[in-house]
């Protein structure tokens, strides 16, 4: 009998939670199977403006307090923006390594600059406990493209603090109910994504009655839900396995590579740079380790206080970009990369 795509990526969805099938894959992918390359990685940054959570989530490093906590400030941020769209960056991912952007008081405003700038594209994860204190219609007017929900699951208090580490189900559930409503009044065309990080199943999350008497009914092309993630980064292995709880695991470290046999493939996140809220400036920004904001940083380019402009820093740092990448597909990974199950090959040509 054949198998339907369908069917098949099932399977695979399927074998990729049980930990020996998704090393064993993840692996094979990564020796064998690159993804192709995609020129908008090298058009998207990353603006961290806030490294401060209201959020405590098992499976993040945030918790284990290695970096300082701030709001990047309103006019560094436009000064960073417009460096940013001038080196030909067109996509703009405000979620912080480790923070949540709406935190801010001025969220809206930061959106709305990053678009007067000149950014094509914004987005942002958030775990949507503080959405409620911005009007929803101003929020989804504000030039804002994607907005990622991260969440344990909609129902229960005990779920949402096991794994969030807080107790603010009802601010989130009152901060969705007013998005999800007023998305629909406006038609707005605002993508938003629920990304369930949980021990939860995704038939579990659907069988809630917040879901099935209210969420259920705003699926759409422009909203939807995504299949929960189990299986969690290590961050560097910062994040272990005594951190989560049953029906959650922590990535095994896949191999990356049969180096001197055969070149490495560049991680797609080494195409694009970051900027944290204290001003460094690092590759990738999406994982970090205990090395975070100091000179040991594998990933860490410069500070901004350095330079005049993020425009001035890349163009000084190009060759040692380049050579991170180089030494990479030449084997020699940053010390973060080794320890990175987050790995995703790409074929790159630089």
């Amino acid at each position: 009998m054949k198998l339907s795509s369908v069917q098949n990526n099932k399977i695979i969805i399927k074998l990729l939670k049980i930990q020996p099938f998704r090393f064993a894959l993840k692996s094979i992918r990564n020796v064998f199977f690159p993804n192709k390359f995609n020129g908008a990685l090298e058009k998207t940054i990353n603006i961290e403006v806030s490294s401060i959570c209201n959020a405590k989530c098992i499976f993040c490093p945030y918790r284990l307090s290695y970096r300082s906590k701030k709001l990047m400030p309103t006019n560094e941020f436009r000064k960073i923006a417009e460096s940013a769209v001038k080196l030909g960056y067109e996509n703009l991912d405000l979620t912080s390594p480790s923070g949540e952007f709406f935190i801010r008081n001025d969220a809206l405003e930061i959106i709305r600059i990053a678009k007067q700038v000149g950014f094509k594209h914004v987005g942002t994860y958030t775990n949507g406990i503080s959405l409620y204190k911005f009007e929803a219609k101003e929020l989804l007017e504000s030039g804002i493209d994607a907005i990622l929900v991260s969440f344990p699951g909609f129902e229960d208090d005990n779920v949402y603090e096991s794994v969030f580490g807080v107790k603010q189900i009802q601010s989130f559930k009152r901060s969705i109910t007013a998005l999800l409503e007023t998305h629909r009044r406006l038609k707005s065309n605002v993508c938003v994504i629920f990304e369930p990080r949980t021990y939860l199943t995704l038939e579990q999350i659907k069988e809630s009655e917040f879901y099935e008497c209210f969420v259920s009914k705003f699926v759409s092309n422009k909203i939807r839900i995504s299949e929960p993630l189990r299986v969690f980064d290590s961050w560097g292995g910062e994040i272990k396995k005594k951190d989560l709880i049953k029906g959650m695991k922590v990535d095994i470290n896949p191999i990356k590579s049969i180096h001197p046999f055969k070149k490495v493939y560049l991680c797609c996140r080494l195409l694009y740079v970051g900027v944290l809220a204290n001003g460094d400036v690092r590759m990738c920004n999406c994982r970090y380790d205990s090395t975070i904001e100091t000179e040991e940083d594998s990933l860490f380019i410069d500070n901004l206080r350095n330079y005049g402009s993020l425009y001035d820093l890349i163009l000084k740092n190009e060759n040692r970009i380049k050579r991170i990448r180089s030494n990479f597909i030449h084997g020699n990974l940053p010390e973060l990369c080794k320890k990175c199950p987050f790995y995703n090959p790409v074929e790159f040509i630089s």
